[in-house]
């Protein structure tokens, strides 16, 4: 049994209307409606969205075929429709809260997360298909969920602009604090720790709200310099590293699910044979090429930070040698970047652990200055994260590198304060 906004899923068929004078026919199409949205829940809950069928559906909901298509022409229509429907049950109350709770624009914020955490919590199988499965869908649905969160986020800087503090903060600045706010909800959800936020999603929001409108304005410089590193190369005649690199090549160009062992073989210039004597599948040439490069990553970006005078400007340099590898190494950019939020769940695991991985750079931020936030690490690595998505997503990876500063920025602040942050963010070239 999964609860679901529209009832439990053992119950869903037993809410069936039928037309007659107790139900008009709006009600019976609205009861139809949301008795597949509830079940679009339930199967996505258990089986996954790749595995959910339409029969499923059919047989959660009660509803039969011939009306499932007189409502949706595919499964993955009837999924948008439900993050729609799940937009309009929770994600209004949420901007309602924030909207017409009377009291300062932090107390707004608080009530506002305190009613999103209770949402989760009511409903973890329905805020696991709005914050995760949805990756899983593709562009469309992905680009209904930026699109709520958009709109969030221009109402949540009209509030932010009331403080004095934080009046005219660069908008990227605030929409990857924000961003990786929902990185972190996705991470709990994920591993089934939603429960979690109950205890510490108020030092969530102590975190995000400690960030200051820079105090002077922040660099986007275009380009590394031109005596910067340049990125370890990849052995051509190592058919290995050939098909990593068709792998990562495949993904940038056309995503995850597109991508076919066929194609690699083909782009690598190898055969079936030569491929499955390296790799099982796709998804282990997948987590082959993240873990390939994460090394290479380490390799530009561990000399600029052991050659730093000091820690804050060790992350500088760091920050910067990363996005200039990213700037300068495109395909894997968007590789790594946006397309493996779409992949299998194996493969954004081991993302994840990559990802956390980093935090080693952070830990000494910790031995030097004990007091910052508990959350500040795992929340910096999330804003980082969607810094990069979003900036992938909206202009491509031409101009990646603009966005060092505000990245050092962002690692920087809890534990050295703004002013140092700006100043080490701003000089670290």
């Amino acid at each position: 049994m999964i609860v679901t906004p529209w009832g439990k899923s053992d119950e869903l068929r037993s809410r069936r209307l039928r037309p007659g004078p107790a139900a008009t026919r709006e009600e019976v199409v609205a009861n139809q409606r949301e008795r597949l949205f509830g079940a679009m829940v339930a199967a996505v809950a258990e089986l996954g969205y790749e595995k959910t069928r339409v029969a499923d559906l059919l047989k959660i909901s009660g509803v039969s075929r011939s009306t499932f298509y007189r409502h949706f022409d595919n499964k993955q229509e009837c999924f948008l429709a439900t993050l729609d429907a799940l937009v309009t049950t929770g994600g209004e109350r949420v901007v309602r809260s924030l909207l017409e709770h009377e009291g300062t624009w932090y107390e707004r914020f608080e009530v506002a997360f305190d009613t999103l955490v209770e949402s989760i919590v009511e409903n973890p199988a329905a805020a696991h298909l709005y914050y995760v499965d949805t990756y899983a869908v593709g562009r469309t649905a992905i680009e209904r969920v930026e699109r709520m969160g958009d709109r969030f986020e221009r109402i949540a800087i009209e509030a932010i602009e009331q403080s004095p503090d934080h009046a005219g903060m660069p908008n990227d600045l605030v929409r990857a604090i924000l961003r990786g706010f929902r990185r972190v909800i996705q991470t709990r959800l994920r591993t089934g720790r939603e429960r979690e936020l109950l205890t510490e999603g108020r030092d969530l929001l102590r975190w995000a709200f400690g960030y200051r409108t820079p105090p002077e304005p922040l660099g986007r410089p275009r380009k590394p310099p031109a005596d910067h590193f340049h990125p370890p190369p990849t052995d051509p005649t190592d058919p290995r590293d050939r098909i990593l690199d068709a792998v990562i090549d495949l993904m940038a160009e056309n995503g995850y699910e597109a991508m076919t062992i066929n194609e690699i073989a083909q782009r690598a210039s190898i055969s079936l044979t030569t491929f499955y004597g390296h790799f099982e599948g796709k998804d282990d040439a997948v987590v082959a090429a993240l873990r390939r490069n994460a090394n290479r990553v380490l390799e530009v970006t561990a000399p600029a930070y052991r050659e730093a005078p000091d820690w804050p400007r060790a992350m500088g340099a760091a920050i910067h040698a990363f996005f200039a590898f990213l700037m300068l190494e495109q395909p894997f950019a968007q590789f790594g970047g946006v397309h493996v939020h779409s992949a299998s769940r194996l493969v954004v695991e081991v993302r994840d652990q990559l990802l956390a991985a980093s935090q080693a750079f952070i830990a000494e931020g910790y031995r030097q200055h004990p007091g910052a936030n508990r959350l500040a690490g795992e929340a910096i690595g999330a804003s980082v994260d969607a810094l990069i998505f979003d900036e992938m997503v909206r202009r491509g990876p031409q101009h990646i590198y603009e966005l060092a500063p505000t990245a050092t920025y962002m690692v920087l602040l809890p534990f050295v304060g703004a002013d140092e942050a700006c100043a080490v963010a701003n000089a670290s070239r």
